[in-house]
């Protein structure tokens, strides 16, 4: 399919130009093929091409893109959840005009990013990779009220028997307010292939896989 180990990303928006020169922009910077659907998230038709291929790629191989321009959030999410095909599928938002309680209820249903209107293409690209990486995308001030939401209530929960160094909760402290790993490196004087290492230590201690998962964890137990 393309050459990034079968990934391909699903742009769910209209087929005009400047979404047409994002497309290009993805194939270009990230070699990953992309293509444009233009019918709502809730009815991506069984039978088609795209279909049949999403069935067939891998878990989490397609990224699909849903434009929320002039849209409203919690119908896309509604719509998401109404589509099975997007289960073993990333999907993030893209041209939102500002942060609002609406994508702290979107993360809660498997949206693993957000990207907003005055986004440079740099960052898009970045998180775009970041995603497939594995990580959620999303603002600190979104990260900070799903961890403070999902911690309500989960106190009496806190896993006493997992012991972390001061370094490790020094990072899993900072990584949970959403600072990323430069930040991070920056911060403690360490060198970015440092925290990776902590990290990787963290997330094997904790027993989680990536950031969200790890800072929920730290609500709970630090």
């Amino acid at each position: 399919m393309d050459s990034q180990g079968g990934r391909k990303i699903i742009l769910i928006c209209a087929d005009n130009l400047s979404n047409q020169m994002l497309v290009y922009s993805i194939k270009k910077e990230l070699d990953i093929d992309c293509a444009i659907y233009s019918s709502p998230l809730d009815r991506f038709p069984e039978g088609s091409p795209l279909y049949q291929e999403s069935l067939e790629a891998a878990e989490n191989a397609f990224l699909f893109l849903v434009d929320c321009k002039d849209a409203d959030i919690e119908t896309m999410t509604r719509d998401l959840l109404d589509n099975p095909l997007l289960n073993d599928h990333l999907v993030a938002f893209y041209n939102l005009s500002n942060y609002s309680e609406s994508e702290v209820k979107a993360l809660t249903r498997r949206v693993r990013g957000f990207f907003y209107t005055d986004d440079s293409m740099e960052l898009f690209l970045k998180g775009v990779n970041a995603i497939f990486n594995g990580e959620v995308w999303i603002s600190r001030q979104i990260l900070l009220r799903y961890i403070m939401n999902q911690a309500d209530g989960y106190k009496n929960d806190a896993d006493n028997s997992i012991q972390l160094t001061q370094r490790e909760q020094q990072i899993l402290s900072l990584m949970s307010a959403g600072v990323d790993n430069e930040e991070i490196s920056d911060k403690l004087c360490i060198s970015v292939n440092t925290v990776k290492t902590h990290m990787y230590n963290i997330y094997k201690k904790i027993q989680v896989s990536n950031r969200l998962q790890a800072a929920l964890w730290a609500a709970r137990n630090l």
